[in-house]
């Protein structure tokens, strides 16, 4: 369930924490701005003034009306009157050091986790499985080829490789999830190889290709889905490891451009530590260390069954 709700705020995090309306009729117009931000850019305020300044001046009489976020804060929004203001009842996790609301960074900070690590697990997943199985049922000189590939990728630590990559990359969080796709293929590869080393020669298999069924029907209808178990533990794993990677790059200040990853705040917390505003590190922190625990507590179960 934790899972799920991470990923959930992560996806929709401008609809959840914004300070932009939802929904709003501006001069007898309904526009969406939240949704746009969503999608895209978001449209400029009305009347040269920002949303959130055109929200708190409307007259509650009248036509124009504004529905906001349940947050009603954005992860770039400042407050001058609220640098490094401990937890309070209107901003739970507090503000930061130029007064931006935590809680609303941390929303926005699962949105980046979820944006890099999830597409770069479901390719690493089809890519590796589909390679796993080619090579675990056709053997020969396609599993000799397949070996040697996984092992050259085992050769590169996973630190160094992510720094080189980053690099080279850039801020690009597009580059980012493709290098981690291509580490954590190898993941797959190499368990869904090592069990279709053995299910290829069950007697359900033999006799499938005694009746002639075609090789891709006998992969993608027999074998593969008693596989869904082993591939959903790696998956978890590996999720989890994309999450710490992105975080540790972003730590580093090397990683994608995004002011509200957990661990660009965590690096802005640690700077500010000695002044006492634990609120700064602790919240992210405790972010990514729930989500890593969840993955792993998901990983165990999906083992067990």
């Amino acid at each position: 369930m934790v899972l799920v709700a991470v990923v959930f705020v992560g996806l929709f995090a401008p609809l959840i924490a914004n300070d932009l309306p939802l929904c709003a009729r501006v001069d007898g117009t309904l526009v969406f701005p939240a949704f746009a931000d969503l999608f895209g850019d978001a449209p400029p305020g009305p009347h040269d003034l920002t949303w959130k300044q055109w929200w708190s001046r409307l007259d509650p009489a009248g036509e124009d009306w504004a529905c906001m976020p349940l947050r009603p804060y954005g992860p770039l929004e400042t407050d001058a009157r609220r640098f490094f203001a401990p937890p309070s009842w209107a901003h739970p996790f507090g503000n930061d050091d130029t007064g931006r609301d935590v809680l609303a960074r941390i929303v926005h900070g699962a949105g980046t986790a979820i944006r890099i690590g999830l597409p770069a697990v479901l390719v690493a997943t089809l890519l590796g499985t589909l390679i796993g199985a080619w090579a675990g049922y056709a053997r020969g000189l396609v599993d000799t080829m397949v070996q040697r590939l996984i092992e050259l990728f085992l050769c590169f630590p996973t630190m160094l490789f992510l720094l080189f990559s980053a690099a080279f990359f850039g801020n690009s969080a597009t580059g980012m999830t493709i290098v981690m796709a291509m580490l954590f293929w190898v993941s797959f590869a190499r368990i869904v190889r090592g069990e279709m080393l053995s299910l290829r020669e069950r007697d359900f298999v033999l006799v499938a290709r005694g009746l002639g069924v075609p090789t891709w029907r006998i992969l993608v209808f027999h074998l593969l889905p008693q596989l869904a178990g082993q591939i959903g533990v790696t998956a978890a794993f590996c999720m989890a490891a994309a999450v710490v990677a992105e975080s540790t790059l972003s730590f580093l200040g090397i990683g994608p451009a995004a002011d509200s990853s957990w661990g660009t705040m965590l690096r802005q917390g640690s700077e500010h530590a000695a002044i006492g505003a634990w609120h700064l590190w602790f919240f992210p922190a405790a972010a990514i260390v729930t989500f890593v625990v969840s993955c792993h507590v998901l990983a165990d179960r999906l083992r067990a069954h």
